[in-house]
């Protein structure tokens, strides 16, 4: 399978928007406060006008997409969907990869999520360690840390 990773572009604003809802609600233990809270389904598009999310293509479909917020020497995980359809063919995983290397040659030293508990064997399975506990807006979840190499002399600092 082919998978392309680009920038994502306004063009791509109501598939993200869609894939973002219906990746939502595929989790279960997410349902029952985004049905009391219907506005956390919106997502937001500032990271695409910063140029900040990423989506993974395959066959010309869109099946995925991430956002890398920089913060010093930590890339933040903003946000990491995949189309419920195509979850566990590894969409996740090239995204994750494809955020390191963004992480990396940008001069950040790791990438931190904090991760539900949906979310956690993910995380664990691309690498992610437990670093501490997460406040999120539905409960408790553990905030994770991945290491990524820095490209060029910047690494042995």
């Amino acid at each position: 399978m082919q998978v392309e990773i680009r920038t994502a572009t306004t063009d791509d604003l109501a598939v993200l928007r869609d894939l973002y809802r219906r990746s939502s609600l595929s989790n279960d233990s997410d349902r029952e406060l985004l049905g009391r809270r219907p506005e956390l389904l919106e997502w937001p598009a500032d990271a695409v006008a910063t140029g900040g999310t990423r989506v993974a293509v395959v066959g010309g479909r869109l099946v995925g997409f991430s956002t890398l917020v920089p913060h010093g020497a930590t890339g933040e995980v903003d946000d990491l969907f995949v189309d419920p359809e195509w979850m566990r063919r590894g969409i996740g995983r090239r995204l994750v990869e494809d955020m390191a290397a963004t992480a990396a040659a940008a001069g950040v030293d790791a990438l931190e999520v904090d991760a539900n508990p949906a979310a956690l064997t993910f995380y664990e399975g691309v690498g992610f360690a437990g670093i501490g506990e997460a406040r999120l807006l539905h409960g408790h979840g553990v905030r994770m840390r991945l290491p990524v190499r820095r490209k060029g002399p910047e690494r042995d600092r």
